[in-house]
């Protein structure tokens, strides 16, 4: 990853890759799928919280000083936290950067968070690209189980699915 991005500025806006993104979120945590790859995510509050304004439809800058804001931080700490992030949803292609300029709504109203602000945090996993990038409508064995192209097990054998 790493990828510099010459798009990624101040103004810079962002939509959610919806096509092949699926977004669930927990008490705790928002867990991400991006099923044009394979890999999930596990995003802290902060990175959620993060996400959800970026993909709001305001620029960059905007969203950084709306948490610096409520965090009561320094806006170019937050603005270099989120800048960092945005280009690591960008690389794992879960987000891309939107052409239009106007946002549907406002900001939220800035709610003064009790805790301090922490760099959003995101953790990759690709240990099950495997199954999630298997098609379960399409790519399934006689008996109806999603089934890899090309896999080599004998299929004339009963499976124990139980």
């Amino acid at each position: 990853m790493g990828t510099e991005h010459q798009e990624l500025g101040p103004s810079s806006t962002f939509r959610l890759h919806d096509t092949h993104v699926v977004l669930e979120a927990f008490p705790d945590e928002t867990v991400a799928a991006n099923l044009g790859t394979g890999r999930y995510y596990s995003i802290d509050l902060m990175g959620a919280e993060t996400l959800e304004l970026l993909t709001s439809g305001h620029p960059l800058h905007d969203v950084a000083a709306h948490l610096a804001e409520r965090y009561g931080a320094d806006v170019r700490v937050v603005e270099d936290a989120v800048t960092e992030f945005a280009a690591r949803l960008l690389d794992e292609e879960l987000i891309g950067v939107a052409s239009r300029a106007e946002p549907d709504d406002p900001l939220p109203p800035i709610a003064r968070a009790s805790v301090p602000f922490s760099p959003p945090c995101m953790s990759v996993y690709s240990d099950m690209e495997d199954l999630l990038l298997l098609d379960p409508i399409h790519d399934v064995d006689e008996t109806g189980w999603p089934a890899r192209t090309g896999d080599v097990t004998d299929r004339s054998a009963p499976h124990d699915r139980g």
